[in-house]
């Protein structure tokens, strides 16, 4: 090869490096136009309240925790979307609403018409909130099933599993030490005022103390734990369970000598993996509730026995008295509530998605979106730019959508974790961008001078 040929061949391709770079930047950019749009919401919607600063760095540190934000924000939208877990509550309202509008579809004109609409509306999108749910938990039986096969994945998915269940059983008991705080309180309060009463009211107090004790030991840390591990052992053969029903599902629909195509479709109309636990979960959820109405009452006619204990107490206490014994009735009984829905029901839900392998692919989803968010940040131009961006956007959005994660497995609803997480996210944006303002910068003008210095290397090649 000649020298001229040589030099004609390398300036064929001597522009590669910045054209691949320019297109790392598009690809960048189109990557994070949902996030751009909700900034730009944001942004809309704060300037509207609140007075913009004319200070330049407050400006771009507000800037970057609102970036923080809406990315997390979006993360959040797109784990949801990839790992949607519509509530039973929320399908169980539709269908009421459904049989509802049904009942008054048989009116004449417009309003008999309008009330078909809304009776088809709500019971297909209920029904379309059960086909999601099957199909989400067949997509986590099938990534469960792809790393049990591999030893590799196999320990980090069981890992996940474990560990956000640990969390979610100490959500539980930590509800139940508040609860037992106000016990506490409660029996305090009620001590001070049993000289108040005569010897018979006394001693039938007493006696209803000691009923409280004994009631008392269903919420106590060894039954709570006991109970915790008693939901694993009735979920032990869910994922067999719900594996069968997939097939048969399959065979209904997709196979050779399937009879009837329709109504084996209607099937995912249910939520499956609820049906299966549906007896064992109205057993479990009437027991708590039993237990929880022998203390407090079930807020309709039983009376629960502190409300007895007080009704014998209140002809002999102050206005004043009597009002702080309701309050501190009041915190028990919601707290106790909380805690008792927090077991039947939330952590229920969770221990059953978990059994079936929620939380790994949770984890996955989310760190291809956190991949996706780092390659567009990984596109800025220097080496100060990009540690400028890892201060204050790539390290806030990371812990923002952790932070997601792990209020997801402590029990808190999806939409109320991804909104908390995405504040966690700007508020540390706004500390980074303060830590920011601490690191070495390199002057404008040799970085100038070093892109140009490289331009014109490139172009002498």
């Amino acid at each position: 090869m000649t020298v001229g040929n040589y030099n004609t061949s390398v300036s064929q391709y001597s522009g590669y490096p910045l054209v691949f770079q320019g297109q790392l930047k598009e690809r960048a950019k189109k990557i994070m136009q949902p996030v751009d749009q909700v900034e730009n919401l944001v942004t809309n919607t704060v300037d509207t309240f609140v007075p913009e600063s004319q200070d330049e760095e407050t400006k771009k540190s507000h800037k970057n925790a609102i970036r923080a934000f809406s990315a997390v924000l979006v993360l959040g939208a797109f784990t949801a979307l990839f790992n949607p877990k519509f509530s039973s509550k929320l399908t169980a309202y539709l269908k009421k609403k459904s049989t509802k509008a049904a009942t008054k579809a048989g009116e004449e004109g417009l309003t008999g018409a309008w009330n078909t609409i809304k009776e088809n509306v709500m019971k297909y999108g209920a029904n379309g909130m059960q086909v999601i749910n099957n199909a989400n938990n067949a997509k986590d039986i099938g990534f469960k099933y792809i790393c049990d096969k591999f030893k590799f994945l196999k320990k980090p998915h069981n890992f996940i599993t474990r560990s956000f269940d640990k969390i979610s059983k100490h959500t539980v008991l930590s509800k139940y030490e508040g609860v037992n705080e106000e016990f506490i309180k409660m029996d305090s309060i009620l001590s001070g005022y049993l000289g108040k009463l005569n010897p018979a009211e006394k001693k039938l107090v007493e006696k209803k103390l000691q009923e409280l004790t004994k009631n008392k030991e269903f919420f106590a840390q060894t039954s709570i734990e006991q109970r915790l591990l008693n939901q694993e052992k009735i979920m032990s053969n869910l994922e067999k369970d719900m594996s069968k029903r997939m097939v048969e599902f399959g065979k209904n629909v997709f196979g050779k000598n399937s009879k009837n195509r329709v109504d084996g479709a209607k099937d995912s109309f249910t939520f499956w993996a609820e049906e299966i636990l549906k007896p064992q979960r109205t057993k479990l959820e009437e027991e708590g509730a039993n237990a929880v109405s022998k203390i407090i009452g079930d807020g309709k006619s039983q009376k629960g026995t502190y409300q007895e204990i007080l009704d014998i107490l209140s002809p002999h206490l102050k206005n004043e008295e009597k009002a702080l014994l309701e309050d501190q009735l009041k915190n028990t009984s919601k707290k106790l509530r909380k805690a008792n829905t927090s077991e039947c029901v939330e952590y229920f839900d969770k221990k059953r998605d978990l059994i079936l392998g929620s939380a790994p692919t949770d984890v996955v989803t989310n760190l291809f979106w956190l991949a996706v968010a780092g390659y567009a940040i990984g596109s800025a131009d220097s080496k100060e730019e990009r540690l400028s961006k890892t201060v204050t956007s790539a390290f806030p959005v990371v812990a923002g959508s952790g932070v997601s994660l792990l209020l997801t497995a402590k029990l808190f609803s999806g939409g109320m974790g991804i909104a908390l997480g995405a504040l966690s996210s700007a508020v540390l944006s706004l500390i980074g961008s303060g830590i920011n303002r601490l690191l070495p910068k390199a002057p404008e003008d040799l970085i100038t001078d070093n892109k140009q210095v490289l331009k014109e290397g490139v172009k002498r090649v």
